[in-house]
Formats: C-alpha cells, sequence, structure tokens
C-alpha cells in the first residue's frame, strides 16, 4: 500500500513540473496545452488532460508563452507592436488592475523574463514584467503610421493608374518614351521657370487625393483604437479590445515565399536543391 501511495505521489509531482504553455490569437484568444513541436507552418500541441495530439497554423498565432512567464514563439506583429509603442507617453494597464502613467517606454526583448521599462516621470521609472500587463495606450502620435500608409496608398495608385496608361498608349502605336512623358507631364504642377506653364491634367487631383486618403487613413485607425495594444489576456474567455495583427505586403510576400519553400523542400529532390542553394 506505502508503495503504491510513494509512486503516486511521484507521478503527481511529475505531471505538476510539466510546463504548461499557452497559446494566443491575434484576437487574444488562448489555449492552454503543452507544446509538442513547431515547424514552417504549425504548431502541434496535446490539450491538457488529453493525449490526442492537435495542430494550429503559425501565421495565426499573436504569440505563446509559459506557466513560468516566458515567451515561448512570438510573431512579426508582435515585434512590430513593440517598435511601434516604443519611445511614446501614455498608460499602463496591468492584470491586476493598475493603471500606470508614462512619459517614455521601453521594452527589453530578453523573452525569458520579458520585462517593460517605463519612466513615469523625469525622477521615477521601474519595471513590468510584460506578462503582467493587459494592454498599453499609447498618445496620438501613433497616427503618424496612418499618415506615411495613407501617402503611400494613394501615391501607389497614382503611379499605377499612369503605367496602365503608359502601356495602353504603347500598344495603340506611340512609342514608349513619348508615351511615359505625356503621363508624367500629367501629374507634374505648374512651374514657369523650367517651362511649365500649366499644371498637369492629373495634378490637381493627386493633390486632393493625397490628403483625403491621409485623413482617411488617419480616422480608420482613431476610430479603430490603434493607439491600444494588448498583450496578455485577463481571463480565458475575454478577448482583446481589438484585432493585433499588423499587414504589411512585405511580410506577407516573405511568408508566402518561406511557405513556397518549405513545401519544395518536403520532397527529396527540393530538399537537396534548397540545401545546395543555401550553402551557397
Amino acid at each position: 500500500m506505502f508503495i503504491f501511495l510513494l509512486i503516486s505521489c511521484l507521478l503527481a509531482n511529475n505531471y505538476n513540473s510539466d510546463v504548461n504553455h499557452i497559446i494566443v490569437n491575434y484576437k487574444g484568444e488562448t489555449i492552454e496545452c503543452l507544446v509538442d513541436s513547431m515547424g514552417y507552418e504549425y504548431i502541434f500541441y496535446t490539450m491538457k488532460d488529453s493525449v490526442e495530439l492537435d495542430s494550429t497554423k503559425i501565421k495565426s498565432v499573436y504569440y505563446v508563452y509559459t506557466d513560468f512567464s516566458k515567451i515561448f514563439h512570438y510573431s512579426w506583429s508582435f515585434k512590430e507592436n513593440l517598435r511601434k509603442i516604443e519611445n511614446r507617453t501614455g498608460k499602463v494597464y496591468t492584470t491586476s488592475g493598475d493603471t500606470l502613467s508614462f512619459i517614455d517606454i521601453k521594452f527589453y526583448r530578453d523573452m525569458v523574463a520579458p520585462e517593460i521599462y517605463i519612466k513615469k516621470n523625469i525622477e521615477s521609472s521601474s519595471f513590468i514584467p510584460m506578462l503582467e500587463v493587459e494592454k498599453i495606450e499609447t498618445d496620438f502620435s501613433i497616427l503618424s503610421y496612418a499618415v506615411k500608409r495613407g501617402f503611400v496608398y494613394s501615391l501607389s495608385l497614382f503611379l499605377i493608374s499612369t503605367l496602365v496608361e503608359i502601356n495602353s498608349d504603347w500598344k495603340s502605336g506611340t512609342r514608349l518614351f513619348p508615351a511615359a512623358a505625356n503621363q508624367f507631364d500629367d501629374l507634374m504642377p505648374m512651374i514657369k521657370d523650367i517651362g511649365l506653364k500649366d499644371a498637369g491634367a492629373s495634378y490637381e487631383s493627386i493633390t486632393t487625393l493625397i490628403p483625403l486618403t491621409i485623413l482617411g487613413t488617419m480616422a480608420y485607425d482613431f476610430l479603430r483604437k490603434k493607439n491600444q495594444f494588448y498583450f496578455t489576456p485577463v481571463l480565458k474567455k475575454h478577448n482583446f479590445g481589438r484585432n493585433m495583427y499588423v499587414f504589411s505586403l512585405r511580410q506577407v510576400f516573405k511568408s508566402q515565399l518561406k511557405s513556397i519553400v518549405y513545401k519544395i523542400e518536403s520532397t527529396r529532390t527540393g530538399r537537396r536543391l534548397v540545401g545546395w542553394l543555401r550553402k551557397k
């Protein structure tokens, strides 16, 4: 009987010593589990009190942390959000219900023990464990990212439409250089000193559309509360106040490229080819 109780106690202690992982997605939904392994596309895990292996796509995961307050894996969006928050003023809301105002903030990216440094005023500062923070609310200087995005969107639209027009003129028989010169003349302002006596046909449109697009992206970010950044869900079934995914065409392209390489590498010939290219 004594031996049976001893074995039971040892097994119980063994189970409690297991590291539990919490997978957090971009909306704040969580999965409490034991992570088995992680590949290019999937995180494989078993639910607590289960032996069945399950999986979730890495691209849908915001970050993964352990019950020892160590961040096991984090997404590009997570890293980008930290970059956006740094060197701003605002407020930190902790999971225990405290609110701390700050005039500067920095992140120590040691994910074994991630911490946030906040400067409360000229004479006072402190460190806060990152996983004890529910959300950080910055000032609205964060809308500078919306200004940049609005400018790039509107300018890109005009450049694409100009290239389409050039291609159309070229196909109709106009030589390439004169077709390009005519289209870019339409985008130029009136500058008499260099011989541009009248503004281009598209100049007024572009000078109107760019400010309107910038105002639109700023209003969108303001209404979507893009100055609020969520970290740790207070309750398991309590989602974030907004989606924490950061859209980037460059990052989407890199992710798709990695996915293609992974699929090629999963074949015998592809593995050899990718291995050869990596050595070069």
